[in-house]
């Protein structure tokens, strides 16, 4: 591409418009008129035969306006009609004023959105156009990346020989420079991308990337003193780094990002209902929300169900901790560092929701790790009140050694009224009781039974896992605990029931920690309630199960119809004495000589 005309404008005009405007008092041509023109009146192949002022011509009226360099010189490939022009949608012509107006523009978009390379050739516009412009697009792998990088090479391939950029041989799958205005366009993935410069980022399909949290602060350096990004994807459920980005910015907790939604009735081709009736039988329900619709379901088989978890979201979000300790052990918060700053983000390991009470009793749940830093396990404990089942206290580490760890554990428990403490008694957790045991003398341990005997904490294996996970999985259902935690939300958004382990676990990457610390004390707890001895005054808490929603619905259900004698049966389980303590089978089952016991108050 001659490009003299706009060399003239180097180092004394920011733009060839500044250029044209001082030198020629804008009477060269109609620069507003051919911003907004769409279908302009000559052919490629009569401008072809101009000589050199109106090819010159030509490269400043596509350099100011990026529709009328795409209506009138860009070629893309379509799945079906093979070769066309690319004409631009009006939802893709805002997504360019978004790019110009917002350096941080994240999307969520539809399929086939065309999103992808409308981004690229914008950068690729920027490249032939603007001076210095360095455009880095990262995917998920190496070769996704480069065959992105093949529609710059069609683009550019299908324009007039005059418009041509220059090569100097460094043109290849990873690496095209444009020698006229010093510019270049990288294709990498994101373990490839370190360290190279860039002042305008491309992420495609960020919520499919691994690690991306990780990814992000490495490339957030560069692009912070004044670079751009657009992260362009399609969602992937729950927990990455895609989701928690946009869902902070939409909730105004991160001021970083512009978001940018597009629906799939935005494109003129979809907005049908044959369309739509198609694609929903070819896509199924899950897959329609998701790649059409937008909506952030479960990571494919979320173990616990989807509303549950998005309503605890929002509900922990804004419930912040009445005191943090611990600063010194805090984890960094990956979704947070980049928040505006007036935030009032406390670091702390331990958050408290609630003080002790005197006369209530409590449980700590214990998942004891190594303290190995970012990549590793955390080490969690969670305080939970007996009686009411709210979740009063979290600590949450990976960095805190076993041996500390145990000291704070110890004197939380004291705090919370000698809370008994249940700890899982393999690996680290083992030493960690024996510390508790010899050194503390902490005397609230919680026992488990083993044959005639009694060893101390509680062991996790896979018999019993599934049981654990199950109370807990029951309680959120029945809403009968109380959690105020959103680190401990955000376990529950990457924790699937994996089909190819046939295990429920936590995503690669995430962690259950806060889970896991959590079921077992919920375990200990149902487990304490099996004991309490008929007639015994219990806590009006305990019997909240028998008065939630789905319980009352399955009560329902099962008397609808049945014979009316059963139903007022004063011997029937559903529906008990007015004495009676509880209200369910828990402790209401029939008993030989039941009358004679009830007569002495058992």
């Amino acid at each position: 591409m001659d490009l003299k005309i706009l060399s003239k404008w180097r180092g004394k005009y920011k733009t060839p418009r500044e250029y044209y405007e001082k030198e020629y008092n804008s009477k060269y041509f109609d620069f507003d008129r051919y911003e907004a023109e769409i279908n302009p009146d000559e052919s490629e192949e009569q401008i072809e035969a101009y000589d050199a002022p109106r090819q010159q011509k030509e490269i400043i009226k596509c350099s100011m306006s990026f529709p009328y360099f795409c209506h009138k010189y860009l070629k893309i490939l379509h799945p079906v009609q093979g070769l066309i022009p690319f004409i631009l949608y009006k939802y893709q012509r805002k997504v360019i004023k978004d790019y110009e107006s917002h350096d941080f523009n994240i999307i969520s978009k539809f399929r086939q959105g065309g999103l992808t390379t409308l981004t690229l050739l914008w950068g690729m516009w920027r490249c032939m156009f603007k001076l210095d412009t360095q455009v880095m697009l990262l995917s998920k792998t190496d070769r996704e990346a480069t065959d992105i990088g093949m529609i710059v090479d069609r683009a550019i391939e299908h324009l007039p020989n005059w418009m041509k950029p220059k090569v100097d041989g460094k043109w290849n799958d990873h690496l095209k420079m444009f020698t006229d205005t010093g510019g270049s366009m990288k294709f990498y993935s994101p373990e490839a991308a370190r360290g190279k410069s860039v002042t305008f980022l491309i992420i495609d399909e960020a919520a499919f990337i691994p690690d991306m949290e990780t990814h992000w602060k490495a490339m957030w350096p560069v692009l912070s003193t004044g670079g751009q990004c657009a992260v362009v994807s399609t969602v992937n459920g729950y927990g990455n780094w895609y989701h928690q980005t946009f869902t902070d910015t939409k909730e105004n907790r991160n001021k970083i990002w512009h978001v940018i939604e597009l629906d799939y009735w935005d494109n003129p081709q979809y907005d049908d209902p044959e369309w739509v009736k198609k694609n929903k039988a070819q896509l199924g329900e899950a897959g329609w929300l998701q790649e059409v619709m937008r909506e952030f379901l479960g990571s494919g088989d979320n173990y616990f169900p989807t509303k549950i978890i998005d309503a605890l979201d929002k509900s922990t979000r804004d419930n912040y901790p009445i005191r943090k300790l611990f600063p010194k052990w805090a984890n960094v918060d990956k979704y947070l560092e980049l928040v505006n700053d007036d935030l009032d983000f406390e670091k702390g390991a331990m958050w408290v929701w609630k003080e002790p009470i005197d006369g209530h009793e409590y449980l700590i749940g214990v998942d004891v790790a190594e303290g190995m830093g970012e990549k590793g396990d955390n080490s969690c404990f969670q305080v939970l009140d007996t009686a009411t089942l709210e979740q009063v206290a979290e600590f949450y580490s990976n960095s805190v050694p076993p041996h500390i760890f145990t000291q704070i554990l110890n004197e939380v428990g004291l705090y919370y009224n000698t809370a008994t403490i249940i700890v899982e008694n393999m690996a680290p957790g083992g030493a960690v009781i024996s510390q508790l045991q010899h050194d503390l003398f902490y005397e609230n341990i919680h026992y488990e039974a083993k044959g005639k005997q009694e060893k101390p904490g509680i062991t996790v294996n896979r018999t019993n896992r599934p049981i654990f996970l199950e109370r807990l999985q029951h309680r959120l259902i029945n809403t009968t605990v109380r959690i105020n935690s959103n680190r401990f939300v955000r376990e529950l958004q990457t924790f699937i029931f994996n089909p190819q382990t046939k295990r429920a676990e936590a995503l690669k990457g995430h962690h259950d920690d806060a889970i896991m610390a959590m079921c077992m004390a919920l375990y200990v707890r149902d487990g304490l309630l099996r004991d309490i001895p008929m007639g015994a005054e219990v806590p009006k808490e305990i019997t909240a199960t028998f008065k939630t929603e789905i319980y009352e619905e399955i009560k329902r259900e099962l008397q609808e119809g049945a014979p009316q004698d059963f139903i007022e049966d004063p011997t029937d389980l559903l529906a008990p004495d007015k004495d009676d303590i509880l209200p369910g089978v828990m402790f209401n089952y029939s008993r030989k000589y039941d009358k004679l016991l009830k007569e002495f108050g058992w």
